[in-house]
């Protein structure tokens, strides 16, 4: 996307391990996904900084307890709001420039960031994943007396993070160092600055603590290969994380050898499986509206985690049962134009070929009913058992309904491409729950079934979790045995 020349370029520092680098006379510009300019030192001229070359350099990080880490991150933590830290506004500004939310729902994401590192979170983070005693010694296995012990060593890390949702820094930030990880972080070109904002704030707080000293982020044009080849070397990087889209996961690829291991979060789609209560007229249908609404609708449909298809329990032939499948699409419409802001906003700009395609099938009205349209909001109610071709390019906050006169049939549908399936009501989740887990789903919920009294969620009760069927705090470090 071209970016207006009007726009003013922002100054996004290289953060190499306790050191600042700001833009000088060999800075470089780029341009943000959706908008935005910023510019950073030349990452040609510092990519053989910005990894760890030597393994050993780690000690002193794998020497610092647990608890110390978890007292540096909370007291990091509290210095993040969003009205008292110039660096995380600059950070809202920017990511609400290049990025695709709208400011009524990046705004929490921002305000809620200290959340993320309170200490009983990061206590129980820590114990959930991987265990304390494991990273502060050597634990002994195999019964009294026994001459074997175990120990999770930090490793040398480089996270590729996706900018969809800034919390994603953050975390990054946050698993690194309770891993006793050494962390460099490529920041994305739709939220460029607040992995910077973060750990530039760290800086601030202690220079010298030992997970500032294993911190670094810089940007650079993913392709990049005089950057690249530099930093992804079996010699210098333990653990590469990489979140995005299929033509970045299949770039970054090319890059892995034997002694560097890929921990891929792997593009997703995710879907709502309903049962036939959904037709019911009255509370049955407002709760399954509800329901499919906040799924579809939350972040304003960016993230993983939010449905685009819709498989109903209605059969298909009977055209009582396709009438009522239309008023429950007229009811998710209407549920979802009822989110508050906080949750979902109509998006930022139109997607012109998504809306194309939504006219062209709303002349076929044998396979098809379109309510709303891809600028605020839109339902396609299928007619057949098949989602529309576009299902994958679904957004905007448009989903698509699909009848399926048996449901349990939907799992066999599935793989691990598919991250969360939201499943309404309770005993239909509990029937469907393993098959779907079997056929790769990495994530069964429940749908809430009512707008009312809903609350800013931060997030932050999944950082123990299980994310895209892996715990990525036990991926990034090696386990090593001991045997006396």
């Amino acid at each position: 996307m071209a970016v207006a020349a009007s726009t003013p370029v922002i100054d996004v520092p290289l953060l190499i391990r306790g050191r600042v680098i700001e833009p000088d006379d060999d800075a470089v510009e780029f341009g943000g996904r959706a908008g935005a300019r910023f510019r950073t030192p030349d990452p040609r001229r510092y990519a053989a900084e910005l990894v760890l070359a030597d393994a050993d350099d780690l000690h002193d990080l794998a020497r610092t307890p647990v608890d110390e880490i978890i007292d540096f991150l909370a007291a990091l933590g509290e210095r993040l709001a969003l009205d008292r830290n110039p660096l995380m506004r600059t950070a809202f500004d920017l990511a609400l420039e290049a990025g695709d939310l709208t400011e009524p729902v990046l705004q929490p994401i921002y305000e809620t960031f200290p959340r993320w590192f309170r200490r009983e979170l990061l206590e129980h983070a820590v114990e959930a994943s991987v265990g304390k005693a494991y990273l502060d010694g050597w634990v002994p296995h195999g019964g009294p007396g026994a001459r074997t012990r175990v120990r999770a060593v930090g490793t040398r890390t480089v996270h590729v993070i996706a900018g969809n949702v800034p919390v994603v820094a953050g975390v990054t930030v946050i698993r690194s160092a309770l891993t006793k990880c050494d962390c460099l972080i490529k920041a994305p070109s739709n939220d460029p600055f607040t992995a910077a904002a973060i750990v530039r704030t760290m800086i601030d707080l202690d220079p010298d603590h030992p997970v500032t000293r294993h911190c670094a982020v810089a940007y650079w044009k993913g392709g990049d290969t005089a950057v690249e080849r530099e930093i992804y070397r079996p010699t210098r990087v333990d653990r590469l994380t990489a979140w995005g889209g299929r033509s970045s996961m299949t770039h970054i690829q090319q890059y892995l050898a034997p002694g560097i291991e890929l921990i891929a979060m792997n593009p997703k789609l995710s879907i709502a499986i309903v049962g036939r209560e959904a037709l019911d007229d009255g509370a049955g249908m407002r709760e399954a509206a509800a329901g499919i609404a906040l799924m579809a609708g939350r972040l304003n449909q960016t993230a993983c985690s939010s449905a685009r298809v819709v498989y109903v329990e209605c059969d298909p032939d009977d055209g009582a049962d396709l009438e009522r499948l239309e008023r429950l699409g007229e009811a998710v419409h209407a549920a979802v134009e009822s989110l508050p802001a906080f949750e979902s906003t109509a998006p930022k700009r139109p997607d012109p070929q998504l809306e194309d395609e939504l006219q062209a099938i709303a002349l076929d009205d044998d396979f098809y009913r379109v309510v709303g349209d891809a600028s605020s909001a839109g339902v396609v109610v299928s007619r057949t058992e098949d989602p529309v071709d576009f299902a994958d390019r679904l957004a905007n906050r448009v989903v698509n309904l699909v009848p399926v006169a048996d449901v349990d049939r939907v799992p066999a549908w599935l793989s691990e491409a598919t991250q969360t399936v939201g499943v309404h009501p309770p005993a239909l989740r509990e029937r469907l729950r393993d098959a779907l887990t079997l056929n790769g789903v990495q994530h069964v919920k429940a749908l809430r079934t009512t707008l009312d009294g809903l609350a800013v969620d931060d997030g932050s009760r999944t950082l123990a979790l299980p994310h895209d069927g892996m715990e990525p705090m036990r991926r990034m470090v090696r386990w090593a045995i001991d045997e006396g």
